[in-house]
């Protein structure tokens, strides 16, 4: 059976010749007993303090917070009540010290690897729903928030309407097929960027593939739908202009339901795409509302 790893403890209390009696009780192979917090490497890597709460200005830095449980070292308090993960009486015998520590080490360890877990599922969760080039939400992203903004449409007791404006970029291949597509992705980027700056904070925009990007908008009226999207829209040549980026303008169509319409994702998704279509044959750089 694997042993388990070394763990490193900090003893701390404010008579030294009581530090000393707990420190020779954890002398052994199994426990990296240290006497000082400035003797640490690094205070994360210790898995314990043992303490009698006296030594709250130093323990307290190391000890888990309320934002920092899930990561910083275990408490083990002897004879004093206070915040810690096991209290031990006072006239704690050798035995009793060494396998309490034993057991708070492992459960130290075992947060910490919850911690991690739950890290790298966020993250990897997060990376799921991205775009890598643009860093806005991509198309599985907009596939979540599209239902739920039409949910919480229907639920709206408010004036508000949605709007869902998709926008394309105008004769994005050509720059592909002429400067390469290194070029490309960085228009790309420079696009992802303008529209991100270019809404209000509860807006949503996502890159839906390709050169095509999608918004949701919170709106009071069909008006200011086509205010902010023709505003964000002719925004994008000049924001490329200022990234030292080839510049290309772009085309919008967009749609606008209120409570009562109840329409499915798929047709408003197809009435605003209708709007684009109806843009491009206008002749591009150009926003057009569905009717």
């Amino acid at each position: 059976m694997k042993e388990p790893p070394t763990a490193a403890i900090l003893v701390l209390a404010e008579a030294q010749s009581r530090a000393e009696g707990w420190c020779r009780m954890l002398e052994g192979p199994e426990f990296r007993v240290f006497s000082a917090a400035d003797e640490l490497p690094d205070p994360l890597e210790i898995d314990l303090i043992v303490t009698d709460g006296s030594t709250g200005g130093s323990a307290g830095r190391l000890a888990p917070s309320s934002e920092t449980e899930s990561r910083g070292p275990g408490v083990l308090l002897i004879g004093s009540d206070g915040p810690a993960d096991v209290h031990l009486a006072e006239d704690v015998t050798r035995r009793e010290l060494r396998l309490a520590c034993r057991l708070a080490a492992e459960v130290v360890r075992l947060r910490q690897k919850i911690r991690r877990s739950e890290q790298s599922r966020r993250r990897l969760s997060a990376e799921a729903l991205t775009d890598p080039l643009t860093g806005l939400p991509n198309r599985r992203a907009w596939d979540r928030a599209l239902p739920e903004r039409l949910d919480a449409l229907a639920d709206s007791s408010s004036a508000e309407k949605l709007c869902l404006a998709i926008l394309d970029l105008d004769r994005f291949k050509p720059v592909n097929d002429s400067h390469g597509h290194a070029v490309g992705d960085e228009v790309l980027r420079a696009a992802g960027e303008a529209l991100r700056v270019g809404l209000r904070g509860d807006d949503f925009v996502a890159r839906l593939g390709g050169d095509e990007f999608g918004l949701l908008l919170t709106v009071p009226d069909r008006a200011t739908a086509a205010s902010v999207v023709d505003r964000v829209r002719a925004s994008l040549p000049n924001h490329m202009a200022r990234s030292a980026t080839h510049a290309i303008t772009a085309s919008a169509g967009f749609h606008v339901v209120s409570p009562n319409d109840h329409p499915t994702a798929d047709t408003l998704t197809a009435t605003a795409d209708a709007a684009l279509r109806q843009a491009k044959q206008s002749g591009r750089n150009q926003t057009a509302g569905s009717l």
